[in-house]
Order: C-alpha cells, then sequence, then structure tokens
C-alpha cells in the first residue's frame, strides 16, 4: 500500500510559548516528529504539501462565531507570548499557525473527498480537540493548550460528502470534539474517543457511556493498560467500524499514551499498539490530525502508527507490553458501561 499526504507549513512553528515557561506545547514537537519519520524510515511514502493561509472564520463550522471573534481579537494584540488560561497560550505568530491550520483542513477535505489520496496526516499545532463550542469543552477548566478545534472541524466539512467517524486516542479525553457533536448533532458523523481513565487525568471527562446520545462512545485505558489491553480494544473498534462503514475516518491521533511519554501517562503501550491503530485505520479514506505526544511518543510511536497506515511492518518494533490481572479486572470494571462494544 502506498502511503499518502503530509501537510506541513513552517507557520506551525510560529506559535511559541512565553519565554522560560517550561510549556511541553512548543515548536520542538514538530522537530522530533519529522526526524522521527525520517530516522525510521517512513517519511519517504509520503508526499509533503505545504497548505495555503485560510481565514480562522473556516472553523466557525464547529465553534461560535462570537468565540472566534474574541480569539481574533486577542491575536490582533498579541505583541508576546502570553498565557490566555492556565494551560493556552498566544503568541505574535499564533494567527499565522491558525491560518495555516485552516488551509490544512481545506486542503484536506479536498484530497480526500475529491478522490486524490486515500489518507492525509496533518502535522501541525497548537492541536485541538479541547476546544468546543464556545471554548473550554464540557466546561473544562481550560482550553487545555489547544485554540482551534481542527479534527471536528474537517469531520463536520467532510460530512457534507458521506459519513464521518471520528477517532481520537490523544492520552486525554477529546472533551472538545464531543461537546461538537453534542450541540451539532450531525447525523451521520459518530465518535470513537480511546483515553486514559478519565478520573486521573484532564480533562476529567468522557466517562464511558457519556455522550451516547450524540453518537460518542468513550473508552477508559487503566492506570497501567499494555498493548495486550490495546489490542483488545482495537478489534471491537475494529467491529465497530465495519458495521458502520464509514465514507472517511478523522483522527485525532495523540501519542502520549506511549509508556513514559510525559510525566502525565499512566498507561505502558509500546509502537504495537500504535501500529496497529494504524493497519486498521488503513482501510478507511483516512485523514489524521496531530494532537498532543511529546517525546518518546512522537518519536516511536508516530512512526510507527504512520507505518501501520501505509501498510508496511512496524520500524520502530519494540516488545509488547503486558497487562496484569488486576488490570484488565480494573479495565472492565471502567468499561462496564459499554461492555457490548469491545
Amino acid at each position: 500500500m502506498s502511503g499518502g499526504v503530509l501537510v506541513v507549513s513552517e507557520w506551525f512553528h510560529a506559535h511559541v510559548p512565553p519565554r522560560k515557561s517550561g510549556h511541553l506545547e512548543e515548536p520542538g514537537r514538530l522537530r522530533r516528529a519529522l526526524r522521527a519519520l525520517e530516522s525510521f524510515g517512513v517519511a519517504g511514502g509520503w508526499r509533503r504539501e505545504k497548505p495555503g493561509q485560510q481565514s480562522i472564520r473556516y472553523f466557525e463550522r464547529v465553534h461560535d462565531p462570537l468565540y472566534i471573534q474574541g480569539l481574533l481579537s486577542e491575536l490582533e494584540v498579541a505583541l508576546d507570548s502570553y498565557f490566555i488560561d492556565s494551560d493556552t497560550y498566544v503568541s505574535p505568530g499564533t494567527q499565522g499557525a491558525l491560518e495555516a491550520l485552516a488551509g490544512s483542513a481545506l486542503l484536506s477535505v479536498e484530497l480526500v473527498s475529491g478522490g486524490a489520496a486515500q489518507r492525509v496526516f496533518i502535522l501541525g499545532r497548537p492541536p485541538g480537540h479541547h476546544v468546543g463550542v464556545n471554548g473550554p469543552g464540557l466546561g473544562a477548566p481550560s482550553l487545555g493548550g489547544c485554540l482551534v478545534n481542527t479534527a471536528a472541524a474537517v469531520a463536520v466539512d467532510l460530512s457534507r460528502h458521506g459519513s464521518v467517524a471520528i477517532v481520537d486516542f490523544d492520552l486525554h479525553h477529546g472533551n472538545g470534539s464531543q461537546e461538537v457533536l453534542q450541540a451539532l448533532r450531525p447525523g451521520n458523523v459518530f465518535m470513537i474517543d480511546v483515553h486514559q481513565d478519565y478520573r486521573k487525568t484532564f480533562p476529567w471527562t468522557g466517562s464511558p457511556g457519556e455522550g451516547a446520545e450524540a453518537g460518542v462512545l468513550n473508552i477508559n485505558l487503566p492506570e497501567g493498560a499494555g498493548d495486550d489491553v490495546m489490542e483488545a480494544v482495537i478489534e471491537g473498534v475494529a467491529g465497530l467500524l465495519e458495521e458502520a462503514s464509514p465514507d472517511y475516518v478523522v483522527v485525532s491521533a495523540g501519542f502520549g499514551l506511549y509508556k513514559g511519554d510525559s510525566p502525565l501517562t499512566l498507561t505502558r503501550l509500546t509502537s504495537r499498539s500504535f501500529h496497529g491503530l494504524g493497519r486498521l485505520l488503513s482501510r478507511w479514506a483516512t485523514v489524521a490530525v496531530l494532537e498532543l505526544g511529546f517525546r518518546d511518543g512522537l518519536e516511536r510511536g508516530l512512526p510507527a502508527f504512520v507505518a501501520g497506515l501505509q501498510g508496511v511492518e512496524d520500524p520502530v518494533g519494540d516488545e509488547a507490553s503486558s497487562s496484569g490481572e488486576d488490570v484488565w479486572s480494573e479495565f472492565e470494571k471502567l468499561n462496564k458501561d459499554v461492555a457490548e462494544f469491545y
């Protein structure tokens, strides 16, 4: 199977945190990601495309125009980098980065819906799945480093051309994307969100059963979950996707679930899990959007996932991690409300 289109822009490096803040969501993430794709030999199968700059009003597909206007007003006075909430910042280059995300979203929808590409990966930033209709999704205490929800906007845009499944495997629950689906209720979009135990992880939403009325399925991974637990989840998700048979899949691709990726990571997933996710999603016309992931997740999980999407073997080749009986028991207890789906 051939590769796809990797959407990259120098503008994605222009969104920079305040000096000496130590913020983990910074431009070095993309440099690590690109180096990893090249060093593991999976970048060559993907042609690179540079998006045009588009107005961030594109994101009014999923955000209230008043939220977008307020964000634009904030960006107009951003003469230096500063925090707008406890986790989220803007800088003089942020508007350019968001305009590049809008251009990337439009390009991706055009490529996939028109049949010019089977898979597209927007390797951009800032991430977005925590942004709901009017700001922080589902009443979260902050935007979680996000400013616009690219994955949700792509999904809603693609829904004009057919049915769409959002698959979110970021460490954190995609509270913003869930809120968008609950508010807009697009009849041909549903969402599967696999994330770390909601009781121990920002934004503390995403319990199993939550959002079901809007077509959202939340699956929680307990502390200590290894590749064997994720293999069971992937098998269940495969069954759901095969039954629903969406025309398109939009992926919120986060890599924080990779073991030791950051101090927030409680799971023990290796490259095997991310390669398995890529293999599964390679069956559909797919647009993937980079969410979070900081170090080992980007350096080892990302190339494994891209190789899976490309239909080639896992170039990282981590040894599989296993979960103890207590972890399996906690997994079953956590997900008892949606047990029939995995």
